[in-house]
């Protein structure tokens, strides 16, 4: 069965981070596209046979296998705006509750973070998906890839009897905040500013409030866009309203979404905050961080009362 990704949140939002050499990389679902690129990652990729037989030694055999991986998996790119398809993650469903997880970053592109950052993207989409575990398979060799495996939250199912060991995820024990509603850890009391107001005004209340975002709204209190503190560092735009300089593309969640929703956007979009929406747009509070850790210590007083 091939799954959909246009309901998740890398398809809308894909993951931007900058590597350890400082490049910046994009992850996304593979798109038609997309695909040329992918192959040729694995056709240039050297020595070949080098982890567990693969890439597949012949040029013939390896444009069959990144054809199979495409056809039966969900998958995953790193871009790199000057290379192109510098790594990959796929997830291969074995039913519907598990799905075995494939990762690989090509040779020149090792050991700057991108393998953990596609580890975590699959991670996320697999529980998107409504996987409730993930497995895979590495080589006893690869201290790395086992290292960011354990670290992303994997754990031994075997240990070295051969020359792999298997690591499984389970994603309902990894999920500290399954279930649980915006609704439930949302901030009501929510300071906002008026489309129409001067941004001399928001600049007070970005200094008065100690705040890095201000919701703007229209008159009839539905969400219309953000202001933040940058959009204010350019001396010419203090002296105009409000409307004229936010930014109208706002990441929202509803009141009913799940606080799961709102911890894969705090990753995937590097935010501290997200406006909540009830009917028709109207804001009615924000949830941070903040929102989340105070959650989790008040579960944790109540556990060791």
């Amino acid at each position: 069965m091939k799954h959909d990704v246009s309901g998740t949140t890398l398809y809308h939002f894909p993951h931007a981070f900058i590597h350890k050499a400082l490049e910046p990389i994009l992850i996304k679902p593979l798109g038609p596209k997309r695909h040329q690129a992918l192959l040729e990652m694995y056709l240039a990729y050297r020595p070949r046979n080098s982890f567990s037989g693969l890439p597949p030694i012949t040029d013939e055999a390896c444009v069959r296998w990144v054809a199979g991986m495409i056809e039966t998996g969900v998958n995953l790119v790193a871009l790199s705006f000057g290379a192109g398809v510098v790594g990959h993650a796929a997830l291969f469903p074995m039913d519907t509750e598990a799905c075995e997880m494939f990762l690989v970053v090509s040779p020149g592109n090792q050991g700057l973070g991108i393998g953990t950052e596609l580890t975590r993207c699959a991670i996320q989409l697999a529980d998107e998906l409504g996987f409730e575990r993930v497995w895979l398979s590495v080589e006893v060799t690869n201290n790395i890839a086992r290292h960011v495996y354990k670290k992303c939250g994997f754990d031994y199912l075997s240990h070295g009897v051969t020359d792999e060991v298997d690591m499984g995820l389970d994603l309902q024990a990894h999920h500290q905040a399954g279930g649980l509603k915006v609704r439930e850890i949302m901030t009501r009391d929510v300071i906002s500013i008026h489309q129409d107001a001067s941004c001399r005004t928001a600049l007070d209340a970005f200094l008065a409030d100690g705040i890095a975002a201000l919701p703007v709204v229209n008159s009839d209190g539905e969400l219309v866009g953000i202001l933040s503190e940058t959009d204010l560092i350019d001396e010419s735009n203090v002296l105009k309203n409000v409307g004229d300089v936010l930014t109208k593309t706002v990441v929202s969640v509803e009141e009913g979404s799940d606080v799961s929703k709102v911890i894969r956007l705090f990753h995937s979009r590097k935010l501290r905050c997200i406006p909540v929406v009830g009917p028709h747009k109207r804001l009615v509070g924000v949830v941070g961080r903040k929102d989340i850790l105070a959650y989790y210590a008040a579960r944790m007083t109540v556990a060791t009362t």
